[in-house]
């Protein structure tokens, strides 16, 4: 049995018992990432600099791409995943990536690959490591089922956008969906469902109680063919 913190457990009654479609109020500072200032200046920093030093992006980019090798095992040479059921990193927004990638380390969220190797990463390589992906080309995967695009997206519109955006690509602090892999979509949604401790968002979860398995497949379906 799993027992959720008080903070979550509160958070989430009042999701579900909300007339409002999830997701209308949900407010960044609770739901989307968990960085200080500090990093999210650090992060501003070091796109600035990238953006109008071409030298420093060189060196930038040689020490990262070593850094990085074993992430392209599962994620891709650039980005776009070469595994089911494993995420696109491309154009993924930096301050999420850095928070998921804390959490992983702290095991906040647990997956045993990335919770192992995020163990050997700095607070300045996690930032790196963001930035690098999040400056890559955006992807589509443009998998799932087709016919139940309509749904999915008329399911996104309702319950995703206000924190997603309507085209996918995520609200500052928040997951860009665009272009998704469409079964890692439905294997995130189960487990913020089943609150079995590998993602952790009362929202989110709220947002998954909600949803049938058709429910899941159409949405992901919508948001993998999002560009």
């Amino acid at each position: 049995m799993h027992f959720l913190p008080f903070r979550f457990s509160l958070a989430l009654l009042f999701c579900l018992g909300t007339g409002y479609a999830v997701g209308e109020h949900a407010d960044p500072q609770y739901f989307g990432t968990t960085l200080d200032d500090k990093t999210l200046e650090t992060i501003e920093a070091t796109l600035f600099m990238l953006s109008t030093n071409p030298k420093k992006r060189a060196a930038f980019n040689t020490t990262t791409r070593n850094r990085t090798v074993l992430c392209k095992t599962c994620h891709g040479e650039d980005g776009k995943a070469v595994k089911p059921m494993t995420p696109n990193l491309a154009a993924q927004n930096a301050d999420y990536l850095v928070d998921q990638l804390r959490k992983f380390r702290s095991r906040q969220r647990y997956d045993f690959w990335m919770t192992s190797l995020s163990q050997g990463f700095s607070d300045e390589e996690i930032i790196n490591i963001a930035i690098w992906y999040s400056l890559k080309p955006e992807v589509s995967s443009a998998t799932g089922d087709r016919n139940l695009i309509p749904k999915g997206q008329k399911i996104f519109q309702e319950h995703c956008s206000k924190c997603h955006r309507k085209d996918g690509k995520g609200n500052k602090g928040y997951a860009r969906l665009a272009g998704q892999q469409a079964d890692y979509i439905v294997k995130v949604l189960k487990a913020f469902r089943d609150r079995s401790g590998h993602r952790t968002n009362p929202w989110m979860t709220a947002v998954a109680l909600r949803l049938s398995e058709k429910d899941m497949q159409a949405v992901a379906s919508y948001i993998s063919h999002l560009k």
